[in-house]
């Protein structure tokens, strides 16, 4: 199992290409009595410090390149290492979810931090609409051995309910 990512850490986020990101994500959630959606990109990213992989999603309005004028597009927060992606300190910037207290299964969150879902609705949205690659590469990425996205949920069931953290 993978060490969680901790603060101070740093990542790397591949830069932007349309085709390999692949669709956003659409995560749901109610926050002051109203229903909320956001796209977000879910991501596989380079822990450089520890040298492992973790999950990550990203808002799509700091990730797509169309995006750019945005002022916490990921182009303004992140070094760019030229042909690999942005080198991003793990800060209070960033939230996180995870399995437990121990930090198992977590994964990272890059959004505006005034957005209140629970974790589970990023996990349940990425694995629900993968397609059979995405799939395979969350699953990798949550540490569980097979493609199957009930597996993957089998695993989450514990952070049902609760609220990202910050770092």
């Amino acid at each position: 199992m993978p060490s969680p990512v901790e603060s101070g850490q740093e990542i790397m986020i591949p830069l932007f290409d349309a085709e390999s990101a692949g669709a956003p994500v659409h995560v749901n959630w109610q926050q002051s009595l109203s229903q909320r959606k956001a796209d977000y990109y879910a991501l596989t990213a380079d822990n450089i410090t520890t040298g492992e992989q973790v999950p990550f999603f990203i808002a799509a309005e700091y990730y797509k390149s169309s995006t750019k004028a945005n002022p916490s597009h990921i182009t303004k927060v992140g070094e760019l290492v030229e042909g690999e992606g942005y080198k991003v300190k793990v800060d209070g910037r960033l939230q996180y979810g995870q399995k437990n207290a121990q930090g198992e299964l977590r994964f990272i969150v890059y959004h505006d931090k005034e957005r209140k879902p629970y974790q589970h609705r990023f996990i349940e949205t990425a694995v629900g609409s993968a397609t059979a690659g995405k799939a395979a590469e969350m699953a990798k990425a949550f540490g569980v051995g097979g493609a199957a996205g009930d597996q993957i949920m089998d695993h989450l069931k514990a952070i049902v309910g609760d609220y990202l953290h910050t770092f």
